[in-house]
């Protein structure tokens, strides 16, 4: 409502046309509409939508100063971070079409904008892990200038000092708010996930050490589950980490006696406490609300895969007496993952884990007979 109100005020200042007026304030709320139904699983955060609002206003400011001033793309950068990649260019193209709409330009100013917003977005969010900027910035210069020259200059086919010193201006501006932008996302984001989510990987976790005084029975169960998960993502390119925390953790609500409320439950309730990162905590959400029937994660199904075969090995172990022979370990191990996958109530009937992901899972298990001595 607000751009809306500013794009409307701002044609009938320009152009004291009510009818422009109006025009502007259908327009430019239909396309905050649509944004905001579009991207309104980003738009929660009050702050959110308020730097949004602010930096609309600014950006249709662009219609009272000199061409191409504004950095329209550090700020669909700027958002891309703050929040996501698809919100970013949803921005950056509201961005673009406030000015152009207030002032009744030519397409190409609209599509300069927009066209540099989008590969500063998209240049930049590639690299928001790595923290490394300067070659990013330096192509997104060139093709800035390109952009520039190939829309406006060599279509008026004059050059002014007008022409050169807005352009270069509003570059200087976007190069500075982008690197600014980039390297406190990456400071402040970037490593301090990545700090969080050595420590959840940690076999000394609080959690895990808490297990392991606790439940001995669980802690080996989570130990050895850990150990396949985080072999299995490595050989088959899967997130390590991920696999690795579903591995020691698909079970840490064990620590909770409360029978009354499902296991799951108390699993993402204590990981949610301790502050794991949101995809650690969705994958052990998924996990625990495997039903037959549903699609599971290739993520899920591995580790689904191993934490049945291991807790089927210990309770087989556990019953042998003395002097009893092991039972058939290629045929055991064979009919549990042949249980899973197959069946009216098979769990993993709908998995997302490709074939030969699989083929290979079964076979090194089944060749894993030393390593299950410590399973005794």
């Amino acid at each position: 409502m607000i751009l809306s109100v500013v794009s409307a005020a701002e044609i009938f200042i320009l152009q004291q046309s009510v009818t422009g007026a109006v025009r502007n304030f259908v327009v430019v709320s239909i396309l905050c509409f649509a944004a905001v139904y579009t991207c309104r699983g980003w738009l929660e955060d009050t702050r959110t939508v308020m730097l949004i609002a602010g930096l609309g206003v600014l950006s249709s400011f662009q219609a009272f100063i000199p061409d191409f001033v504004m950095p329209v793309a550090a700020f669909g950068v700027l958002l891309a971070l703050k929040t996501s990649a698809y919100l970013g260019v949803w921005s950056v193209m509201l961005f673009s079409a406030l000015p152009f709409l207030a002032t009744e330009r030519s397409y190409e100013f609209f599509l300069f904008y927009a066209a540099a917003g989008l590969i500063g977005i998209s240049l930049i969010y590639s690299r928001r892990k790595s923290g490394k900027y300067s070659d990013v910035l330096t192509v997104f210069i060139l093709v800035y200038v390109m952009l520039y020259t190939g829309l406006i200059v060599l279509k008026r086919m004059s050059v002014s000092p007008e022409l050169i010193i807005a352009p270069m201006f509003g570059l200087i501006l976007n190069v500075v708010i982008m690197e600014i932008s980039g390297y406190s996302y990456y400071n402040n984001i970037v490593k301090k996930e990545a700090d969080l989510y050595l420590s959840v990987a940690d076999p000394e976790h609080p959690l895990l050490i808490k297990l392991r005084n606790n439940n001995k029975r669980e802690y080996k169960r989570a130990i050895h589950t850990a150990h396949y998960t985080d072999l299995f993502a490595e050989r088959f390119g899967y997130d390590r980490v991920l696999m690795k925390c579903l591995g020691f953790y698909h079970r840490i609500g064990v620590l909770r006696e409360d029978d009354s409320t499902p296991l799951a439950i108390r699993t993402v309730a204590l990981v949610m406490e301790e502050g794991f990162p949101e995809d650690i905590i969705e994958a052990l959400k998924q996990y625990g609300e495997v039903k037959a029937g549903d699609k599971v994660s290739a993520e899920v199904s591995i580790t689904v895969i191993v934490d049945t075969v291991i807790s089927r090995l210990m309770d087989e172990f556990s019953k042998k007496k003395e002097g009893d022979k092991d039972p058939d370990l290629n045929k055991f191990i064979d009919k549990i993952i042949l249980g899973l996958f197959s069946g009216k109530n098979s769990l993993l009937k709908k998995s997302g884990i490709p074939y030969n992901d699989l083929e290979e899972i079964r076979k090194h298990l089944k060749g894993e007979k030393i390593y299950y001595d410590f399973l005794r």
